[in-house]
């Protein structure tokens, strides 16, 4: 049996986790500076509802019963 080359050294692996990382926080901060600017140009009481609704939404999708054979 043959061995494989090694590709990628742990310092890859953890300068991908590291940017990974970086991405998700500036994914997340682009996100709360959305839901602000949303929240301003729209108001409180219409996001609400629409974040309520999305999350009941997404309750009844992810609690569907399961089909036992």
């Amino acid at each position: 049996m043959e061995t494989l080359p090694v590709k990628y050294t742990r310092t890859d692996l953890e300068n991908a986790q590291t940017k990974g990382q970086l991405i998700g926080l500036l994914q997340g901060a682009g996100l709360v500076v959305a839901g602000v600017f949303l929240l301003k140009l729209i108001g409180w009481i219409p996001t609400i509802l629409v974040i309520g609704g999305l999350g009941f939404l997404a309750y009844k999708l992810l609690r569907r019963p399961t089909r036992d054979t």
